[in-house]
């Protein structure tokens, strides 16, 4: 079976670390603009937590992977403490972000994969760790 493979220059790092350190530098950055106008520092809007991703360019094989085979993909995560994991099918290939919002607060372990036109599942991407209980409170 020829899958689709994760785009290899996707970074490693994990989603809430890079969430964590792109709010960090959003907040740093909106307090020198503050400071630069002569204005008080607003609050921080509190941030909707969410999976982004990018659509693979190649196979598992190593072939082309054009948008149009693209049918969707498919979200797979867990909390951490169980052993089953839910399925999340996204229909539409355009679509590049999953809000998690509606998941109660818990340390989640989540996972994708792409499937083509012709129906063909792609592996799992290596898990992601998400702690919805840090991000919220944080």
């Amino acid at each position: 079976m020829t899958g689709c493979q994760e785009d290899s220059r996707a970074s490693k790092t994990s989603i809430d670390q890079a969430a964590s350190i792109a709010n960090q530098r959003l907040d740093t950055a909106m307090g020198s603009l503050h400071s630069t106008l002569g204005q008080q520092e607003q609050k921080q809007q509190q941030r909707t937590p969410a999976l982004t991703w990018s659509a693979p360019l190649t196979r598992e094989d190593g072939s082309v992977l054009n948008p149009g085979q693209i049918r969707g993909y498919r979200i797979y995560f867990r909390l951490k403490h169980k052993d089953r994991h839910t399925r999340i099918t996204v229909d539409d290939p355009g679509q590049n972000r999953f809000s998690l919002e509606q998941l109660p607060p818990g340390a989640y372990e989540f996972s994708m994969t792409t499937v083509d036109d012709k129906g063909l599942e792609s592996r799992r991407s290596k898990p992601v760790s998400v702690n919805l209980t840090q991000i919220r409170q944080g």
